[in-house]
């Protein structure tokens, strides 16, 4: 059945509503008008400055120049990866950035702050990102929290698609094992088995499973 369009009804509604719709309409033009400033002028603008301040660390980074990384150099006008990662945390840059500082953290021995610039990080690529979830893994075992840290070596295992997918599930099985929750050690090891035989990691992984069957009392030569 067809709706009639009443043009009166709409000018009285309009007529009563006069306000709400004025308002209505302003608020989705400041939306509208706001959004296009963040996508065409803010947000690009932030990222090229992210990039130009973030650009002279790369060097000192590769070269494991961490302490450059987090804390400059004395009388030279630079950004660290902190100060980067802080101001500029809604840019692609000020993610990689976060890397940056997570990681020198890390190597650095301060490993509580190593995990808060590692948890901003958050990168698109697949292995980046289990890298970054394997750097922090490492941290919670070297802050004694195994228990976590095999969790974490899991995440990353699940999220990589890289050779080194076996290794973080043999990490997670370790710390698992080092943590004394011989079940989950067992998940880890038999997922090498069944999944990464070809792996280096697999060499060994019989002896291993065989292990956590016992520690747990169900051993079955």
């Amino acid at each position: 059945m067809a709706i009639a369009f009443n043009r009166s009804s709409v000018k009285e509604f309009y007529a009563g509503n006069k306000k709400v719709v004025t308002l209505a309409g302003s608020t989705i033009l400041s939306v509208v008008t706001i959004s296009l400033f963040w996508s065409l002028y803010w947000h690009p603008h932030r990222e090229s400055e992210a990039a130009a301040q973030l650009a002279p660390l790369h060097h000192f980074f590769e070269k494991d120049s961490f302490e450059v990384v987090l804390k400059g150099i004395k009388g030279k006008k630079m950004m660290t990866a902190p100060e980067i990662a802080d101001s500029y945390f809604l840019t692609e840059k000020g993610k990689e950035a976060a890397m940056m500082a997570g990681i020198a953290y890390m190597q650095t021995g301060k490993f509580e702050k190593a995990i808060s610039y590692l948890d901003k990080a958050d990168p698109k690529d697949q292995f980046l990102s289990a890298a970054v979830l394997s750097a922090k893994a490492s941290c919670y075992a070297e802050l004694g929290k195994l228990e976590k840290a095999a969790g974490v070596y899991e995440e990353a295992g699940e999220k990589s698609t890289s050779d080194f997918s076996a290794q973080y599930w043999k990490n997670a099985g370790i710390h698992y094992e080092q943590a004394e929750s011989y079940g989950k050690a067992l998940e880890c090891y038999e997922k090498i088995k069944n999944e990464y035989s070809a792996s280096p990691e697999a060499t060994d992984i019989d002896k291993l499973i065989y292990k956590m069957k016992a520690l747990q009392g169900d051993f079955n030569p």
